[in-house]
């Protein structure tokens, strides 16, 4: 009995260190539960596995990095689709129609994520989707099979998209795009099939996975060197767009620059040289003694700037040297400005017999302050953070051109979106001539206030379009002390659902407007 006593013990102490060393290796192995998906016991631990996280219920559920557009993750990087989606994260389309065995009898029909059967002229589409012969089905000569309801033979179409046509066995195409059914994003372009329709990012815009989901982001053209800029331009990327603009010493629209000539960056005096034939205010040379040089209005300007009175000469002095090039340089003159005038100073320098001709010119255009259209405008825009929604870029039907909208199936009542305009330098200098194109579309949508700075009180307020198409507003906006730092185009949102707040081709010119007799203060 002793020598098996001893054996016994040796057998216990074996099996004993074993299963502590075993415990110990399981500290650090993951080993999974039967009771909670996506759970792991770390030693004496529980939590969740690599690949898992924990939600805010306390549950474990599982990551898939790029998502499941129509389907839901249930491990690691693994979706489960939705009928009638497939894919790795379930963002295709899955022809029913092409699989087998086929799920219609006679004739399929594939929608996105979906799939319609229809059956062959003189049979009828029965509730199981079977189709079975009906000779009254047959007489009634439908395009795509029809269907009994209540003792009457009734025409189908296979897709929502489609409807009876006015002989009621045809179908015909319904255009979503148009008839706004369309559940297309603000930010998506509608784009019809027959059929049905799908929805694609706005030009300028790319599909990509963003935080979690599939979103339109900003295409950067300059980047992505897809611009048409020319090779002396500089490409600005805008929102959905992008800027062309000519480099130092180029003109042109940005698309197409050409060099500018070298005689026309230095200074040069509005008018031209004169010229004795075509411009006809020219001071005849007087037979007398030609009196000391006296200083005219001063018209020597390099672009906009006064560049300071030239050296004075006697008239007979100044022309010798300008006739040899006004052969040359003819074509290349400048038209005379229309306020140049004759000092009275000069008629004592005149003898008796010479004759002053006065010559009227047209006025001059008023001074243009600056363009601030969305398309190729520079002026700065803001998107106020404090207010409840944004505006957003919309495109005009043509296509190529956009403006600035608010949805009316955006934000709620009372809701506001700001868009300011900042003023510079310029623009503050004296009252000027506000000028915009906007149109208020729909019941009830809302309405477009201007305010100055962050006034409370709207200088101009239009709660509808008077037409669907576009109007044209002027405002003379004037101050009487501080001059205004912003304007700020407001869209206020009604209790209508649809319908759109649509701002466009906004432009300042100095001066009060032609068309506006109540100035804004």
């Amino acid at each position: 009995m002793q020598p098996f006593s001893l054996v016994w013990a040796l057998l216990v102490l074996i099996s004993v260190s074993c299963g502590g060393a075993d415990a110990h290796s399981r500290h650090y192995r993951q080993v999974l539960t039967g009771n909670q998906p996506g759970v792991c016991r770390y030693g004496s631990r529980l939590e969740c596995c690599y690949g898992w996280r924990k939600n805010s219920k306390g549950q474990c559920e599982a990551q898939c990095e790029h998502g499941c557009k129509h389907g839901e993750c249930v491990g690691p990087n693994k979706c489960k689709c939705l009928p009638g989606y497939t894919g790795k994260t379930c963002n295709q389309d899955l022809n029913e129609c092409g699989l087998k065995p086929r799920p219609c009898e006679h004739r399929c029909m594939n929608t996105y994520g979906a799939y319609k059967c229809y059956c062959l002229n003189g049979y009828m589409l029965m509730p199981d989707g079977s189709c079975a012969n009906s000779r009254t089905c047959s007489l009634a000569h439908c395009q795509y099979g029809c269907e009994e309801v209540q003792g009457e033979i009734r025409c189908l179409c296979p897709s929502p998209g489609l409807q009876l046509g006015q002989d009621e066995r045809t179908c015909v195409d319904i255009d979503e795009c148009v008839t706004g059914k369309n559940l297309c994003p603000y930010n998506r372009q509608c784009v019809n099939t027959f059929g049905s329709y799908y929805c694609k990012c706005q030009d300028g815009y790319d599909l990509k996975y963003v935080d979690g989901k599939y979103d339109c982001v900003d295409l950067d053209e300059c980047a992505a060197a897809v611009h048409k800029c020319s090779h002396h331009a500089v490409c600005l990327n805008t929102q959905g767009s992008h800027r062309c603009r000519c480099k130092a010493g180029f003109r042109g629209n940005g698309f197409e620059c050409s060099a500018i000539p070298d005689s026309q960056l230095g200074p040069r005096i509005l008018g031209g040289k004169p010229d004795n034939e075509d411009i006809k205010n020219i001071i005849p040379e007087p037979n007398t003694t030609p009196a000391p040089g006296i200083r005219q209005q001063p018209f020597d300007y390099d672009g906009e700037v006064y560049v300071g009175t030239r050296t004075e000469e006697g008239p007979r002095a100044e022309f010798p040297e300008e006739e040899e090039e006004e052969e040359e340089d003819e074509d290349n003159q400048l038209n005379p400005r229309g306020d140049v005038f004759i000092s009275e100073d000069f008629e004592s320098a005149l003898s008796p017999g010479t004759e002053i001709k006065e010559v009227h010119f047209g006025s001059v255009q008023e001074d243009f302050i600056v363009d601030c259209n969305f398309d190729q405008g520079a002026c700065e825009w803001v998107q106020d953070r404090a207010d409840d929604m944004d505006w957003s870029v919309a495109y005009h039907d043509n296509g190529a051109e956009y403006y600035m909208a608010v949805s009316g199936l955006l934000g709620q009542q009372e809701d506001v979106a700001k868009l300011k305009l900042l003023l510079n330098d310029r623009a503050q200098q004296g009252s000027f001539c506000l000028t915009f194109d906007y149109r208020v579309v729909g019941h009830n949508v809302g309405a477009l206030r201007v305010l100055l700075d962050n006034s409370v009180y709207p200088v101009w307020e239009q709660s509808h379009s008077r037409a669907q198409s576009w109007q044209t507003e002027f405002l003379t906006v004037a101050w009487k002390e501080k001059a205004p730092q912003s304007i700020v185009f407001e869209a206020l949102r009604g209790t209508g659902v649809g319908g759109e707040i649509g701002l466009d081709n906004v432009a300042l010119t100095s001066g009060p407007c032609k068309e506006d007799v109540s100035p804004v203060f």
